[in-house]
């Protein structure tokens, strides 16, 4: 489960771009950012996570939050100004179990485009030649199609999918996505035959008016992830006032529903048990200005982490994780903290409000006044040694979760450690 929201230039308060996602996926799931330099003479095929894709002779550089196991990113943005978000939505197509990740649809689309709607025309190719589905899950099984929210420094669009059909829709001033599709008849462009085929099935009567959210979408799904509940929610947040970069970590960190543990409806998600659930495993904010600026966690739960600042061109970025596993070992030092703080509420908050707060708002100031790449080193480190007083100090304070998310995050802790020791290697089939 997922949130997305886009912020035009014309609606933020500096006059740049804004995106923002949090990426909701199980919590034993680690994710880290990576940085991939711009490419030339590339050989012919492409291998992705679970396809061999023909490959392009140059790509665009790019710098992605990934799960560990897989190819694609779950959000991410290119040296062309370019960046992507996206979202598992639940239609009534069938699923095909051969086709492209959604995340490994968003890695290729940000190496190829120029613009934003250059990725909408690239996604629609992909899924058109190569499918889209196979298992998104890590531990268990998980189907499903895509929505994907796309922006560049002047326009965004929404694009829609199930299977091979789709439709989009060009952004005035902001928009939001979650788990469930979102747009009705008020479409820009689609699929030609995207109506024929909901009338074929019977999912749409022939002389009304065509939704293709209605016509499309499992509803039931829809409610039971609690998708409708945090679309709204962010709506109403970006509607509150001009969106800034320290307005978008509030947004993602909101938890409107009181209720923290084991709930699916709320922005910044927090696992705990119930019959269903996800955590936020790493939130991002691309701000879209000269150069990219990006603001990432690379930690789960926004509300108990901080966002650190990184920087890239076409072949150089600030980020300090010289080897893929350093991004994971420094989500791991996090969740050390976390796994603590969440089962320690009240305590943890004042430990944040203390040691990380402030920190990231010394981030913001100085943001622009040193030098990247000494700022985002001195960023992580900086965090990584706050996350380890603030476990110090968490360890030896009063559980406050009830019975039975206390359980829950016993069980989660002993198999963090069994997919650790396989290098959080994917167990099921792909």
């Amino acid at each position: 489960m997922c949130d997305s929201f886009v912020v035009l230039g014309s609606s933020t308060a500096d006059g740049r771009t804004i995106f923002g996602k949090n990426s909701d996926r199980e919590p034993n799931e680690p994710q880290s950012i990576h940085f991939f330099p711009r490419l030339s003479g590339n050989g012919t095929d492409l291998f992705t996570t679970t396809q061999r894709v023909s490959q392009v002779s140059e790509t665009n550089a790019i710098l992605i939050s990934k799960p560990s196991w897989m190819w694609g990113g779950e959000m991410g943005v290119n040296d062309k100004g370019v960046v992507i978000g996206n979202e598992a939505v639940f239609t009534k197509e069938t699923v095909r179990r051969d086709g492209l990740l959604g995340m490994d649809i968003l890695r290729i689309a940000l190496e190829r485009s120029e613009s934003a709607e250059h990725a909408v025309k690239t996604i629609v190719e992909l899924i058109e030649d190569y499918g889209q589905g196979a298992n998104g899950g890590f531990t268990k099984y998980l189907y499903y199609h895509n929505s994907f929210l796309i922006a560049d420094r002047e326009n965004a669009w929404v694009l829609e999918t199930s299977n091979s059909y789709w439709v989009s829709k060009k952004v005035k001033g902001s928009a939001a996505i979650s788990n469930c599709l979102t747009l009705g008849d008020d479409f820009d462009d689609g699929h030609p035959q995207v109506i024929r085929n909901a009338e074929n099935h019977g999912w749409h009567k022939p002389g009304k008016a065509f939704s293709f959210a209605e016509s499309y979408e499992k509803k039931l799904i829809r409610k039971f992830s609690g998708a409708g509940t945090r679309l709204r929610r962010m709506q109403e947040l970006l509607e509150e006032g001009e969106v800034s970069i320290e307005r978008s970590f509030e947004i993602l960190r909101d938890h409107e529903n009181s209720k923290h543990l084991g709930s699916m409806r709320n922005i910044c998600m927090h696992a705990g048990a119930s019959l269903v659930s996800s955590q936020t495993t790493s939130s991002m904010v691309v701000v879209l200005g000269e150069k990219p600026e990006i603001w990432i966690t690379n930690s789960s739960v926004p509300c108990l982490s901080v966002f650190k600042p990184v920087w890239f061109d076409s072949y150089e970025s600030s980020l300090p994780f010289d080897e893929p596993e350093d991004g994971i070992n420094y989500w791991g030092s996090w969740e050390k903290f976390i796994r603590l703080a969440i089962l320690r509420d009240s305590k943890a908050k004042e430990l944040w409000r203390e040691y990380c707060l402030q920190f990231e708002q010394d981030l913001l100031l100085t943001a622009g006044k040193m030098k990247a790449d000494d700022l985002s080193e001195q960023a992580f480190d900086k965090s990584r040694n706050i996350a380890r007083k603030m476990t110090s100090l968490l360890e030896e304070e009063e559980v406050e979760a009830g019975f039975f998310n206390r359980k829950y995050w016993n069980r989660q802790n002993k198999k963090l450690q069994e997919l650790k020791s396989r290098n959080f290697k994917k167990e099921i089939p792909t």
